[in-house]
């Protein structure tokens, strides 16, 4: 029940200091705290910056999210500022969206550019692969994620390896850059 109403509070705290916050540049949004006792702060809202903040690394089970239309982003620190809607997770960083999930130790969102970055130990999970990678940097206007660093994209049938792939995603077509490698196997295969 306390957790219930802490992260009620949050809520109400954050609409009643800046409707900006969550009607960020035209998107509906949900901001939830969770897990934290009720005499403990875990986040704040600068009005005159527009900048809202909060780490839950030190409380046991506790939980950041931010729902922005169908896209979901949790994490143990956060900080999004609202005057050109950046959002930056750390810690346990993680984005889920209907058809794939995103984790990595930072993953930021730059909702003017409409563009993701995501670095430090990238996995990405799809219905037909999972990528691993340093740094994913993706752009919502061309629909391309570019992969960079220790690249390793898992298929059911195979496996590539590289520096930098490119993702052109509605074509659902890689490109590789610079020296890759690949193993793949027959699927009718029963070694």
């Amino acid at each position: 029940m306390k957790r219930g109403l802490t992260s009620l509070l949050v809520v109400a705290v954050v609409l009643g200091c800046g409707m900006g916050l969550v009607y960020a540049q035209g998107t509906v949004g949900t901001l939830e705290i969770t897990g934290v006792p009720t005499d403990v702060a875990a986040g704040r809202y600068d009005r005159e910056a527009g900048v809202f903040s909060a780490d839950v690394t030190e409380i046991e089970g506790a939980l950041i999210t931010v729902k922005l239309e169908d896209v979901k982003i949790l994490g143990k620190t956060m900080e999004w500022r609202t005057d050109d809607d950046y959002l930056v997770f750390t810690v346990d960083a993680k984005l889920t969206q209907a058809d794939f999930e995103l984790t990595g130790e930072q993953i930021e969102y730059f909702g003017e550019a409409k563009k993701l970055k995501s670095t430090g130990k990238v996995v990405v999970i799809t219905e037909d692969s999972t990528v691993y990678a340093d740094q994913l940097d993706y752009d919502e206007e061309t629909d391309e994620a570019i992969f960079t660093g220790n690249v390793r994209v898992v298929f059911s049938d195979g496996v590539l390896e590289g520096e930098k792939f490119l993702m052109l995603l509605e074509k659902s077509e890689l490109q590789f850059f610079g020296s890759f490698q690949g193993e793949f196997s027959d699927s009718d295969d029963k070694q």
